[in-house]
């Protein structure tokens, strides 16, 4: 996340500039631009092609460009971190000072009503507003941003998420994925939960500090694990590499030697982020994990994928597994737990 989208128009540099913001108002009133923030713009058809999560960053960016000292804390700092979100929030989450100012306030995204028709074209358009939290806590500088430290926005994240949504965070700031600097240690995690004043909320993040793991490369990869506990199922190896004849076949997901299993978690971007393709083609990197699993079975052992949709239905991912051979242990750890969409989690 930017800390200034360059879409973003703000009145005060405008008049900086040119002595007069007056054009931005005209402009607003023939329903070229979006007010995303009182004095701030963005240019509506350009607002209209953002994704979801585009127009939160955005927003974001306009909150911070309208108070430079805001501090932004939970869901919005644990995006600003680049932490798996596991979803858009609905709010705008800041931090004041006076717990009389704390609370939600509505979206301040406007636009200007068609003469003809009557509409601002942002009816189905998702806004965001304000949630005010008088939460103790410092604020740090990060890309351009005011937000709460990493280690207390896990921990605010953490202690109110569901399992999956936490396991997913809490892997991803131990894991290798994070830039130096940037990343926490077990150590770390455990200092700042014994400094909580809530006894749950200490169990619950030492809970999570237990499942964690930084072999895990994906929030998908996170959250299925996060399941695999709930449902009482063994757990498996992260991050197995195996071998035949012909060299190298595949590091794979999860790996359970005592059942001769494999599991593969596929999310989209596997087959569909440029990155991720390395310069093969969606048909040409479908083909290849073919014949990596035909290798793979070829040494005996069974291979059973999923994806978000199993990962958002716990029935589901066990009735995959049950099927390859996984079976549920005597005891399971807890009962079912809700689980949120995946279609808007991010890494």
């Amino acid at each position: 996340m930017e800390s200034a989208p360059p879409a973003l128009i703000l009145a005060s540099r405008r008049r900086a500039l040119t002595g007069s913001s007056r054009g931005l108002s005209r402009a607003y009133g023939r329903g070229e631009l979006v007010r995303v923030r009182t004095g701030i713009y963005y240019s509506k058809p350009a607002w209209l092609a953002l994704k979801a999560w585009e127009r939160y960053a955005a927003t974001v960016a306009a909150v911070a460009a309208s108070d430079p000292a805001v501090g932004f804390c939970y869901l919005t700092a644990l995006r600003v971190w680049r932490l798996p979100s596991p979803r858009v929030p609905d709010y705008i989450h800041i931090l004041t000072p006076s717990p009389h100012k704390a609370g939600k306030l509505p979206s301040t995204t406007r636009a200007a009503r068609d003469p003809k028709t009557g509409r601002t074209e942002l009816e189905d358009v998702r806004g965001y507003g304000i949630s005010r939290h008088h939460w103790q806590s410092d604020v740090v500088g990060t890309r351009g941003f005011g937000v709460t430290p990493l280690v207390q926005t896990v921990m605010d994240c953490v202690g109110r998420l569901e399992l999956p949504e936490s396991v997913a965070i809490m892997d991803a700031a131990l894991g290798n994925r994070r830039k130096e600097g940037e990343g926490l240690t077990r150590v770390d995690v455990q200092h700042a939960a014994a400094g909580l004043a809530s006894a749950a909320k200490r169990r619950r993040i030492l809970e999570v500090l237990e499942l964690a793991d930084a072999a895990s490369e994906s929030a998908g990869e996170s959250r299925s694990r996060a399941l695999i506990h709930v449902l009482g199922l063994p757990a498996p190896v992260l991050q197995r590499s195996f071998y035949d004849h012909e060299g190298f076949i595949a590091r794979t997901d999860f790996f359970w030697p005592d059942y001769g299993v494999i599991g593969e978690f596929d999310g989209d971007a596997k087959y569909l982020d440029d990155d991720l393709l390395d310069g093969r083609s969606t048909r040409e990197t479908v083909l290849a994990e073919k014949k990596r699993e035909d290798r793979l079975r070829a040494l005996g052992y069974k291979v059973v994928r999923w994806d978000w949709k199993a990962v958002t239905d716990p029935e589901l991912l066990r009735r995959k597994l049950e099927r390859a051979g996984i079976t549920t242990q005597e005891s399971p750890p807890r009962g079912l737990i809700p689980v949120e969409l995946p279609g808007e989690w991010t890494t």
